[in-house]
């Protein structure tokens, strides 16, 4: 029996956004006896990621066209450590992606969180059944827009982000206590982002103790510091340095806040939930758990006053707040469970591989 070996490609930017997922990924791979083989971009090795299974290193680009000629020179490698199915964990890997599974005659299964990959994968349908495709939608809606791209050319698969428990040492607010509002978002200073500074700025004239923390997804963050700076609230506002692995940190903050409707999942927001940290972002369409009054609360518009009115509740009326956290981790824990997602995943591995590839116990 031919056992399942997969590579599991991540670049820079998606391992600095879900570098925990990932860990739980190749745990919970093990667990199905698929086999992983860590493709991770230089500088990414060591204690940031599993310790588990092989490893293989590759310089990131910014660059399409580089970023994919510098993955098809991994096919040998690949070829050594019997890969037989790659996997692709964002969508800005998958032209890399189909080219080494070409080249390996293997099938080749794609990651998307973003409403960014649409575009590739209309492009892709032409060519999506002779490559063997799978897609993986991490929200229903995505996955719906994946399948009118690529219509009966390729399997898609949604496979909801799963997250794990509440970390048991994060502090509850207190009386008396400074409240700590992260704001993660692009980095991108837009008329979002000032409308949030506007309310900012409001409440900080009216509790000059609060601390907000600035996470970017972005490495450019100098027009949002510029922004910031003009808004007068440099004194309560931190930058947060980017480091792989510096989101976990962010999960000890009193509530968290997303600026933009940026049609991207990310696991930060539902593991604050799971975490029962309150979370205040901008209604986006393409996150399915983003449920206002239940899982959140959502922003219609870049509206400061709205921005305002949700960022005092946290302060003024704790035990609200504390009553969204508490049921947004019960949505959570039922709805993004890690090992379901796993499961998913296998299955869309199952897919891709057909009757090829049996799976061990399968």
């Amino acid at each position: 029996m031919v056992a399942m070996r997969v590579a599991l490609l991540a670049n820079t930017a998606w391992l600095d956004e879900e570098l925990p997922a990932f860990k739980h990924l190749v745990l919970g791979l093990m667990d199905e006896q698929v086999e992983a083989v860590q493709v991770l971009p230089e500088g990414a090795v060591g204690d940031d990621v599993s310790a588990f299974g092989a490893r293989l290193t590759w310089r990131d680009a910014a660059l399409p066209w580089l970023r994919k000629r510098r993955l098809g020179l991994l096919a040998p490698a690949l070829e050594q450590q019997n890969v037989n199915l790659i996997h692709a964990m964002d969508g800005r890997l998958w032209p890399g992606a189909v080219a080494l599974a070409h080249k390996l005659k293997s099938p080749a299964v794609l990651s998307s969180s973003s409403v960014m990959d649409l575009p590739l994968a209309g492009a892709l349908r032409g060519n999506a059944k002779e490559l063997g495709l799978v897609f993986i939608a991490a929200t229903e809606p995505i996955g719906t827009a994946l399948r009118d791209r690529v219509g009966d050319q390729a399997p898609v698969v949604v496979a909801p982000i799963g997250v794990h428990g509440v970390d048991p040492s994060r502090r509850p607010v207190g009386e008396g206590q400074t409240v700590c509002i992260v704001v993660s978002g692009s980095g991108q200073a837009d008329a979002e982002y000032a409308a949030l500074l506007e309310a900012m700025r409001a409440v900080i004239d009216k509790h000059p103790q609060t601390q907000f923390f600035m996470d970017s997804q972005g490495a450019q963050t100098h027009t949002l510091w510029k922004a910031t700076e003009r808004a007068g609230l440099l004194t309560n506002v931190s930058m947060v340095p980017r480091r792989l692995g510096h989101r976990e940190l962010l999960l000890r903050a009193d509530a968290l806040v997303h600026p933009q409707a940026q049609g991207r999942a990310r696991s930060v927001t539902l593991q604050a939930m799971a975490s029962g940290i309150p979370v205040i972002a901008r209604q986006d369409p393409w996150l399915d758990y983003l449920v206002d009054g239940q899982t959140a609360w959502t922003i219609q518009q870049p509206d400061a006053r709205e921005w305002s009115k949700a960022l005092l509740r946290v302060i003024e009326d704790r035990p609200r707040a504390t009553a969204l956290g508490q049921s947004a981790k019960a949505w959570v824990t039922q709805r993004h469970v890690a090992s379901q997602q796993v499961s998913s995943i296998v299955a869309a591995y199952h897919r891709a591989s057909g009757e090829s590839i049996p799976f061990p116990g399968g």
